[in-house]
């Protein structure tokens, strides 16, 4: 009798059902298992579809002439500028810092302008 495929020839019975990798360039475990197959997107799309998702609420200060964040979902941000791209800047850092995240970890950062 052959074994179902010929890279399985001479092995025991129990290993001799492990299907050989679909691409013969493939990286294997010890074992002889085939590795997870890469991610098909690209390492930036990759690292967006594991990005971490924020929304923050803004206000203008029309007193101190800055906009602020007026309400956040990461505990202990607190931050003002004097135009709301110069406030958007500084968010990325100041959130990777606060949680403690890797200096190139993706964010998507949603930010909605409210009135105070």
């Amino acid at each position: 009798m052959s074994a179902p495929y010929a890279s399985e020839a001479g092995k025991p019975p129990a290993e001799a059902s492990k299907p050989p990798a679909d691409d013969p360039d493939r990286p294997l475990h010890s074992d002889g298992t085939a590795l997870p197959a890469p991610s098909p997107l690209p390492p930036d799309q990759e690292d967006r579809a594991m990005a971490r998702k924020f929304t923050f609420r803004c206000a203008w200060d029309e007193a101190a002439g800055v906009f602020f964040v007026h309400d956040s979902p990461v505990p202990g941000l607190a931050t003002e500028a004097p135009t709301m791209p110069a406030l958007l800047c500084k968010l990325p850092g100041m959130i990777r810092d606060l949680l403690g995240l890797d200096d190139g970890a993706y964010l998507d950062i949603y930010v909605e302008r409210v009135k105070r």
